[in-house]
């Protein structure tokens, strides 16, 4: 058994030598795509060369990462966008991983699926209440019927479509495939059979006709494009320069849009290698992304490449190398590869195995050679690791800074631990075991030195500034050891920042949106200053700088609609049991108190702050349908709640009220409670 196993395993190296043979030998089909150097200024993006979208208000809406937590919570707030009528305003999406999953098929929502159902209805807190026991029953309302969100994500069993994949031999095809059978089948947005070649997906109508009389290659290959009327999407997703264990300086963001793909960093040659493998500064059309340029031509502004096939990467199915959709999820959502390339000796056998792997096409020639033949200074075809968009910039803002956005709403959908955490006194020996997080910053900011720490020097009270708002907003204030790429935000004004601490603004300005979120709601709304962190890194003549309004809606129990559905189990005199189902559902205990303890080890505090991962015993990203249906209602009415507050913040800027009267600007600068 042992010799026919390794006869099998020569047999087959001999086939795969065989292939690659061949295909460095054969001349596929090369084809043209357009390549956009990353610009210096927003209006030379290309997107804002369409009317429909340069004529829309300077507004954005991001969407943080999260798996299914943020997949269902982005549900309702476009939901409430729509109910609102904000929606035709927006003029950016920018979505990260559980984010992306719906706002993929939002965007890409084909006319013959009917909208209302995709988005389904919204659901105040009394009749959430009245539907949950039924629910929890198995008796599932209309908003999971075929064609809408919520039924796909409640047919989330990423596990079992993952294995088939990969026994379909889809190789680093795997992750997509399952995630498209998922989120994007049920939208005829995935491959409906297992023998289908993949899409490709573009911007409008006229550009998939383009694309196809201009490359015969793709003359008769599916390619999506935005029939409705929507917002322009940026996924973010993440390029690894190094596939094991990557630090955050080999980490850089990779946007994912309609017309274009790239990583806009400039990107010097592989740490570990002397090889100048040309990577970022650009973006190419998205149906040329995953394979090798052959040639440029074209001018400073605008170039066109040649395209050519990779010397390995369609030995199997040529199709595989079309960028699709798919390709899009599963890279802003590929959370799980960062987990498995991190763990000592599984990084050695699994890396990558199954996940999103790519070509990136920039405005360098690449000869026609892999690594183990290319000489020291010669560059080489290289398949670069990609990862979450979490792991760069999981609010999604940086796009939305980068383009200058004016109006900003970056739904935070994540939980913010605030001053309602408390730490064992273990933690320091001066910790008081009774003080919040926002105490000890407060705290450690008093005491320290008007010097900014360098990341390691960063002690445990300070540590409380950088996590008391969650992970991710203090990346935009500070290097952290998470992300050191994004760091140009800072308050417009902050009255908390004495004369003689300018040195921990960043600190400062932290303590500062924490103090607002704890006070008004979970919601900050300020106006801030952007240095362009992009200008910076690509060595621009002009750093840009520009001032940005942004309301951040943080994810936590709001106690208005907890008392709604406490009054609905009392007017519609439900049995103890059906009460008990609904407090369970929401992660409550017999007194409505949250019950926060056991999911915390997954990474959540508790309804609404659903799990990212293993939300359902005994599977990855499946969640119950009670759950889904509960917070996809309550980020709805959260946002509805605050829409008097954002519509007063924003003023004139957007038109979001009929009453409008244009203020001084100076006074809009300032925060809601300052």
């Amino acid at each position: 058994m042992f010799f026919s196993f390794h006869q099998r395993s020569f047999r087959y190296l001999g086939l795969l030598l065989g292939l690659i043979i061949l295909s460095a030998c054969s001349t596929p089909e090369k084809f043209n795509a357009r390549y956009w150097p990353t610009p210096q200024e927003k209006t030379g993006y290309p997107e804002l060369q369409d009317p429909q979208i340069r004529n829309r208000p300077s507004f954005g809406v991001a969407f943080q990462g999260g798996g299914n937590r943020a997949a269902p919570a982005a549900l309702g707030q476009l939901r409430a966008l729509h109910h609102l009528e904000w929606i035709d305003k927006v003029r950016y999406i920018s979505a990260i991983s559980g984010g992306s999953w719906t706002s993929i098929p939002y965007t890409y929502l084909k006319r013959t699926y009917n909208e209302d159902v995709f988005l389904g209805r919204f659901h105040d807190p009394k009749v959430v209440a009245k539907r949950l026991p039924s629910m929890i029953e198995g008796i599932l309302s209309p908003e999971f019927h075929e064609g809408s969100m919520l039924g796909a994500m409640e047919d989330a069993a990423i596990t079992a479509n993952y294995l088939a994949a990969l026994v379909g031999l889809r190789m680093d095809e795997a992750y997509s495939e399952a995630l498209s059978k998922i989120y994007l089948k049920s939208f005829g947005l995935g491959r409906t059979s297992v023998g289908d070649p993949d899409s490709l997906f573009t911007w409008r109508s006229k550009d998939r006709d383009r694309i196809r009389e201009n490359n015969a290659r793709f003359s008769n290959t599916e390619i999506h494009y935005v029939e409705r009327k929507r917002p322009y999407l940026i996924v973010g997703g993440t390029v690894l320069v190094k596939r094991i264990n990557p630090k955050p300086k080999e980490k850089f963001l990779l946007e994912m849009t309609p017309l274009y793909t790239g990583v806009p960093w400039k990107v010097g040659p592989n740490q570990k290698n002397t090889a100048k493998i040309p990577l970022g500064g650009g973006f190419v059309e998205s149906y040329g992304y995953d394979y090798i340029t052959d040639a440029v031509d074209g001018d400073d502004k605008i170039k066109t490449l040649t395209l050519r096939d990779p010397i390995i990467g369609n030995l199997t199915d040529r199709s595989r190398l079309n960028f699709s959709l798919s390709n899009v999820a599963a890279i802003s959502g590929a959370a799980p590869v960062e987990t498995i390339i991190s763990i000592p000796l599984l990084n050695l056998l699994f890396s990558n195995m199954g996940f999103p792997e790519h070509y990136v096409p920039t405005n360098k020639v690449v000869p026609k050679q892999l690594g183990w033949s290319a000489k020291d200074g010669e560059m080489y075809e290289k398949e670069w690791t990609h990862g979450d968009g979490g792991h760069e910039d999981n609010l999604g803002l940086v796009s939305l800074l980068e383009r200058e956005v004016k109006n900003i709403i970056v739904f935070a959908n994540s939980y913010a631990p605030l001053g309602k955490e408390k730490y064992f006194p273990g933690a320091d020996e001066n910790s008081d075991k009774n003080q919040s997080m926002i105490d000890i910053c407060r705290e450690g900011l008093k005491q320290r030195e008007n010097k900014h720490p360098q990341i390691d020097e960063v002690g445990f009270k300070l540590k409380m500034c950088l996590e008391m708002a969650g992970d991710d907003l203090p990346t935009f204030f500070l290097k952290t050891e998470a992300s050191i790429h994004n760091a140009g935000l800072v308050l417009q004004e902050n009255p908390l920042l004495p004369d003689d601490k300018k040195q921990l603004r960043g600190y400062y300005d932290l303590l500062s949106i924490a103090t607002e979120l704890e006070q008004n709601d979970l919601v900050s709304c300020r106006r801030y200053k952007y240095t362009s962190q992009l200008d910076k890194a690509n060595r621009n003549k002009n750093t840009r700088i520009y001032y940005p309004k942004i309301c951040i809606i943080f994810l936590g129990m709001d106690e208005d609609w907890k008392q709604e559905v406490i009054e609905a189990t009392e007017t519609e005199n439900m049995n103890a049991s059906d009460v008990e189902k609904i407090q369970a559902a929401l992660d409550l205990d017999k007194n409505w108190q949250p019950i926060n303890t056991k999911r915390k080890s997954l990474g959540s505090n508790g309804f609404p702050h659903l799990s990212t991962f293993v939300d359902q015993r005994g599977y990855i990203i499946k969640t119950k349908p009670e759950r889904l249906y509960a917070l996809s209602n309550f980020t709805a009415w959260k946002l509805k709640k605050h829409a008097e507050q954002l519509k007063k913040f924003f003023d004139c800027d957007l038109k979001l009220r009929s009453d409008c009267k244009q203020r001084n600007d100076e006074a809009s600068t300032i925060s809601l409670l300052h």
